[in-house]
């Protein structure tokens, strides 16, 4: 499975359904990660910072997903950037755009099948989402688009973020 929408360089795939909010990164962001919020905010700022997220805990309660920002990069295969062509931040100060609701493209881990309407929520992988297991993992998004397992392991998918939170 590859992108499905490779002309979309920035932004929500639908601006009608979408709540987008700016932020400041705390790292390097590649595009279609998904972000925590950073409890730390330097004074002279008045926007939140955020940070790719790194564990499916309970308490990884994702904000969004990244989908643009100062570096402005294109989303790439999913994998983490090596330079700053995928990147939405190159590093901490930078202007970030994130979607908090609606549908965007995220970076998946593709090691297992998701099929569309699945549930996602955060892996241990920085600013992936993977396959919710429904029990323990805040549920961010829906699957849009299903993808079958794959050894590249990470990809691009359209998700419908929702930020759910816990399946009871």
């Amino acid at each position: 499975m590859t992108n499905e929408f490779p002309g979309l360089a920035r932004g929500p795939i639908d601006h009608n359904a979408s709540s987008v909010i700016n932020a400041i990164a705390s790292a390097k962001i590649d595009m279609g990660s998904a972000v925590l919020l950073n409890g730390t905010i330097p004074p002279a700022e008045i926007l939140p910072r955020v940070e790719e997220s790194t564990s499916p805990a309970i308490a990884d309660d994702i904000y969004g997903i990244v989908v643009g920002g100062d570096t402005d990069g294109i989303y790439g295969i999913g994998l983490p950037s090596s330079d700053e062509s995928t990147q939405a931040a190159a590093g901490a100060g930078e202007g970030v755009v994130v979607v908090t609701q609606g549908r965007c493209l995220a970076r998946v881990d593709a090691s297992t099948s998701i099929t569309i309407g699945d549930p996602l929520g955060a892996s241990t992988t920085a600013g992936v989402l993977e396959l919710a297991d429904d029990v323990s993992q805040f549920i961010i998004a829906r699957a849009l688009q299903p993808i079958t397992s794959t050894p590249d392991r990470f990809n691009i998918i359209a998700v419908d973020v929702q930020r759910e939170g816990l399946n009871t």
